[in-house]
């Protein structure tokens, strides 16, 4: 077994050795300045579908979280309730199997292996991608289904400026954002705040009670803060070295159930912190980068009617080292090493957590045929506690025919641990861990293709995957005839997933008008068997069809924009399924200056149609509510 690892490892060193002997010949050679290569995850996701959320829909989401931006992007995502807790779930994976990534650091939680996106400001990151279909040998555990990637990215190159904007709506709904950056080519430090309160009383339908009466939403204050700071700093002209951290406090009333008698008391607060170091040396022959992270989380979860005040913390320790090296002039090859810590605490558990994790890993990037054809092999071992996990690998290949046409194709297994929860917890009369749980292990491929042209004032990008995909060892929590019927995880559930996903991007300049839309469509017929009286039945909450498209107009200070979702019919178990639904949002702008800076009014409209939906049963979602929202922006020229 260790075979592996020291394979990979001897991968690494003679890459390494063999670079040194070079720049000892060719030290003559001088970098001009800092090439700040994409990390290992970037730069080996080729095959895949990558969608990159425009910076145009990060402005306008500035104030809400994550959950409504992958909502109005035309990803499936799960909210339990307004401001809940908001999970991503793609191509028929679990919470637990999207992967949520920022600057390279995972960050989902070794408690329950999931992330909330509700807790996660949007204007807190510079960049937001998914990426459909998961990974294991480039984001280890957990990237089975998709990866979210966030970043804080390009520090030194954006213009020092001043944001601030001031948002009220339905709900008592107040927000406050802010941001500021400073610094010239060299260095540079960016603070970023974002701030909102709200009532969240909108109304609904209440289907679970006689008549369906139009009510209140109840007991689902909310109050969220986040800040970010970034910094960057170029040291001569070789290396760069940037420093991010963020906190985040959430503290939000669980609401009501709809089919609820009583009103809810439940009250649950989080606090989020992380802080990553990235530092990139990049020499003539070979780049260099160290990444270093602490990520700390706290849970506090109260609810008087039921006796039920708990406290759950973690802490994550993240170091990995990365190397990547030319090859022959066509070849690029990359590989690191990774040393992870757990350190959960929980009053359900049977002790204090602690769970360590070695990681190797190589990759190697070919272009071929004058550099029309890209293909890429990686490989991933991992170490847990003293366990290897078995082999992961992935492939892909991309063939640009012509100019405007690429052929993609990918194939990758991946893996999910166990998560603490799932390993340590306590054994009660209702309820009991599973210490001897064996990782989750699955593979996906991809075929599609990607069409881009511009002609005139026009530019058109197409983008379409088939896919398919299979999980094995899927962890459920079920009772346990053979130990009183206790709730209990075991390997139990297989999973296969099959579809389509196709994209469309049309933007069109015909001065003073500019015009784009945006159109997503994705079938995914899932399965799941090996699970009791559930057997062949669709994945809960994964529906078989999901439409998205977003129209822009912008003419000269006027800007009008529409965002249109269709989501069909999703089973929440063997039994009971949620309807299908269309959402659609409005929001009109109107920018002006003043003083030098640039003023915006936005007026939006949420559910303009009225409709009455639920994301995850019982829990209500909203009618039809309205914002007004006012920013202003003062923007330098350069930041030299």
């Amino acid at each position: 077994m260790c075979f592996r690892v020291g394979i990979t490892l001897l991968i690494l060193v003679w890459d390494l050795a063999t670079a040194n002997a070079q720049m000892c010949l060719d030290d003559t050679i001088r970098v001009e300045e800092v090439t700040v290569y994409s990390t290992f995850r970037q730069l080996h996701s080729i095959g895949t579908s990558l969608i990159k959320i425009d910076s145009l829909k990060l402005k306008n989401f500035e104030g809400q979280s994550l959950t409504e931006l992958l909502q109005s992007s035309g990803v499936n995502v799960r909210s339990y309730g307004v401001g809940g807790l908001g999970t991503i779930a793609l191509r028929g994976g679990g919470s637990s199997h999207t992967a949520v990534v920022w600057n390279g650091i995972s960050l989902q939680s070794p408690m329950n292996g999931g992330v909330s996106l509700s807790q996660l400001p949007v204007n807190l990151f510079s960049s937001v991608s998914v990426q459909h279909g998961g990974n294991g040998t480039i984001y280890g555990s957990g990237a089975v289904s998709g990866i979210v990637v966030l970043e804080n990215g390009g520090l030194l190159s954006q213009p020092n400026n001043i944001k601030a904007a001031l948002l009220y709506g339905d709900g008592n709904t107040m927000g406050l954002t802010a941001s500021g950056k400073v610094g010239n080519a060299k260095r540079a430090l960016a603070i970023k705040y974002s701030g909102t309160s709200a009532d969240n009383d909108f109304e609904f339908i209440n289907t679970y009670k006689y008549g369906s009466p139009r009510e209140r939403i109840s007991n689902a204050q909310a109050n969220l803060h986040g800040l970010l700071a970034d910094a960057a700093i170029r040291f001569g002209q070789n290396t760069l070295w940037s420093l991010s951290g963020w906190f985040t406090h959430n503290d939000k009333n669980v609401q009501t159930l709809m089919s609820s008698s009583m009103p809810s008391q439940a009250n649950q607060v989080d606090n989020n912190f992380a802080i990553a170091s990235n530092l990139t040396i990049d020499f003539s022959l070979f780049s260099f980068k160290l990444r270093n992270a602490f990520i700390n989380g706290d849970n506090r979860f109260n609810d008087p009617v039921a006796g039920i005040n708990s406290l759950n913390a973690y802490k994550q320790i993240v170091n990995e080292i990365e190397a990547k090296r030319p090859l022959l002039g066509f070849q690029e090859l990359v590989a690191g090493l990774g040393y992870t810590i757990d350190l959960a605490s929980s009053q359900s558990y049977t002790q204090n957590a602690l769970r360590n994790r070695l990681s190797a890993y190589t990759s190697l990037v070919n272009r071929l045929l004058n550099k029309k054809l890209t293909l890429v092999l990686s490989v991933r071992d991992e170490l847990v506690d003293g366990s290897l996990i078995p082999l992961v690998y992935s492939s892909g290949l991309e063939y640009r025919m012509v100019n405007s046409f690429r052929l993609k194709a990918s194939a990758a297994s991946s893996f999910r641990l166990p998560t603490l929860n799932d390993l340590y917890w306590a054994s009660t009369a209702y309820a009991v861990g599973n210490p001897d749980l064996k990782p989750e292990h699955g593979w996906n491929a991809d075929f599609g293709f990607d069409y881009m042209a511009n002609i005139y004032n026009i530019s058109l990008k197409i983008s379409n995957a088939y896919f398919i995909s299979e999980l094995n060892e899927w962890i459920v929590w079920l009772p346990d005839t053979y130990d009183n019927n206790r709730w209990k995880p075991n390997n139990l559930s297989r999973g296969k997933s099959q579809g389509v996903e196709n994209f469309l991007n049309l933007s069109v300049a015909l001065l003073p008008f500019t015009i784009k839309a945006d159109l997503s469509y994705t079938y995914t017929k899932s399965k799941i068997f090996d699970s009791g009286s559930y057997t062949g039945k669709p994945m809960i909450y994964i529906p078989k069809h999901r439409v998205g498209a977003t129209l822009s107009l912008v003419y000269r200070h006027f800007s009008f924009i529409y965002s249109h979702s269709f989501t069909s019919e999703r089973y929440t178990d063997e039994l009971n399924t949620l309807p299908y639904f269309n959402l659609g949002d409005v929001l009109v702008g109107y920018s002006f200056p003043v003083l030098g800076s640039k003023l915006k009014l936005s007026v939006g409209i949420n559910n303009v149609w009225n409709e009455q939906y639920q994301l995850v049963r019982n829990y209500a979602m909203p009618l039809r509510n309205g914002f007004i929202r006012l920013s202003v922006e003062f923007q330098t020229k350069s930041t030299k």
